[in-house]
């Protein structure tokens, strides 16, 4: 998924679950089972990208998520617990990004890429987009009611 959506969760578990002893772990559970639904992210292709170019598009998608997810929700609770959620809610993808980008092929990085590898169900787009928006939609309604 974007860091845009895994954002958006994180940004709902902070909201939804006042004690962090719960909050956090849920939000770092939340990335894995995000990706095995299938959708659409801006790391599909990433081989045949530039580096710069792969980097300004993880940059400018995880911006666009925090932003969002603060206007949304991070503006009525504690801004450290969201940003930790939040944090924990993108980790998955933070670590492997070294990998990625520099070709850092031992542990932590290569580890989080072939776990992500081996969850990631990805479709091409519209299609990608529709399931994500409708999966984050979902998750966020569903939290609603956990308070």
């Amino acid at each position: 998924m974007t860091a845009t959506a895994h954002a958006l969760v994180g940004g709902a578990i902070a909201a939804s679950i006042p004690n962090p002893a719960i909050g956090l772990p849920l939000a770092a559970i939340s990335h894995p089972v995000l990706d095995m639904i299938p959708h659409w992210d801006l790391g599909m292709g990433w081989r045949k990208k530039n580096k710069i170019t792969l980097f300004a598009e993880a940059a400018l998608d995880l911006i666009l998520g925090i932003v969002l997810a603060f206007f949304i929700f991070g503006r009525y609770i504690d801004p450290i617990y969201f940003l930790a959620c939040v944090f924990f809610s993108e980790i998955w993808d933070i670590l492997m990004m070294p990998y990625l980008l520099w070709g850092w092929n031992f542990p932590p990085y290569s580890t989080a890429y072939k776990w992500q590898h081996k969850i990631q169900s990805n479709i091409k787009l519209p299609w990608g987009i529709l399931t994500q928006a409708v999966t984050v939609y979902g998750v966020i309604w569903a939290l609603r009611f956990v308070r």
